[in-house]
Parts: structure tokens; C-alpha cells; sequence
């Protein structure tokens, strides 16, 4: 079930992409202009969608890029599937400084060589709340990423319907 989730999320973010690129199109004068303004659009866009600068040390005044990040979405759904899937969090004991009843997910395996400074933790932690992204989002985050696709082809309807760059 994880891989068809990670296929359908894959195919969605390239489905996403490609209705913005044709937005673009549509509404710039040239394909050139398109191109600069949607690497511009993604390269701001990819900068504040939550992985490098993590969300946790996104300074405040540009938290409202790292919320609006169409990139956040997809990235969230494919780093949650992989990392985070745990049913059940292992215990840290304090007698034998490990952890019991660690079970097979990636997100239940306490994390290897983590600096002191984050202490003993696991996978599906260490993901949610440095990164942010969050297993029990993934339902919520496939209707936004579905919602912004359909924006994306709203404004490019709109765009071919309004907008005539042709010189008469």
C-alpha cells in the first residue's frame, strides 16, 4: 500500500508541475519569460518547503512561504510514507539506556548517531518534529496537493480565456 501511495504522490507532484508550467505558458508573452518566472516561482517555493531550512528554524516573518508551498505538500506526503510510518513508538528505558519494543518500520528505529543535543530519539520523532511532516497529515495533504492542481488549471483556463498577447 506504501508504494502505490508513494507512486499516486509522485504522479500528482508531476501533474501539479506540469499544470503550473502550462499556466505559465498561457499567461507570459514568451516561452522564455515562462520559463524565468516558473524557476523563479520554484526556486523561492522549493527554498521554504521544509526540508533545507528544516520548518522548525524557518524564522517567523517567512513562515507564511513555508504554509503556501505548493513543494510542502507532495514532499510532506513522500517523507511521511517513508519515515515516519510507525504503529506503535518503542519505550526508552533509563535502566539499559535503549529502547524496547522497537518494530520493524523505518519510523519506529531509534535513530543512529544523533547529536547530543536531540538525546535519544526515534525516526518517526525526530521527522515530525524537526521537519514537520507529519504521518497522521498525509490524507489532508493529497487534498491540497489535488486542490492546487486544480488551481493551478483554473488560472490557466484563465489565463487562455483573458489574456491575448497577440499584436494586431
Amino acid at each position: 500500500m506504501t508504494g502505490v501511495l508513494f507512486w499516486v504522490a509522485i504522479s500528482l507532484t508531476v501533474f501539479m508541475q506540469v499544470s503550473l508550467g502550462q499556466f505559465f505558458t498561457y499567461a507570459m508573452p514568451t516561452e522564455e519569460v515562462a520559463a524565468i518566472i516558473g524557476m523563479l516561482f520554484n526556486g523561492i517555493f522549493m527554498m521554504f518547503m521544509g526540508y533545507n531550512p528544516p520548518a522548525s528554524s524557518i524564522p517567523q516573518g517567512y513562515q507564511w512561504l513555508y504554509t503556501i508551498s505548493p513543494q510542502k505538500f507532495p514532499m510532506s506526503i513522500l517523507v511521511a510514507l517513508v519515515f515516519t510510518k510507525c504503529e506503535t513508538l518503542p519505550t526508552w528505558d533509563e535502566a539499559t539506556q535503549s529502547y524496547i519494543n522497537v518494530g520493524s518500520d523505518l519510523g519506529c528505529q531509534p535513530m543512529a548517531n544523533a547529536p547530543a543535543t536531540i538525546g535519544h530519539t526515534t525516526l518517526k520523532e525526530y521527522t515530525e518534529s524537526y521537519f514537520g511532516f507529519k504521518h497522521d497529515e498525509i490524507a489532508q495533504n493529497f487534498v491540497i496537493v489535488i486542490g492546487y492542481i486544480v488551481l493551478f488549471r483554473l488560472w490557466g483556463l484563465l489565463a487562455l480565456r483573458f489574456i491575448n498577447h497577440q499584436k494586431r
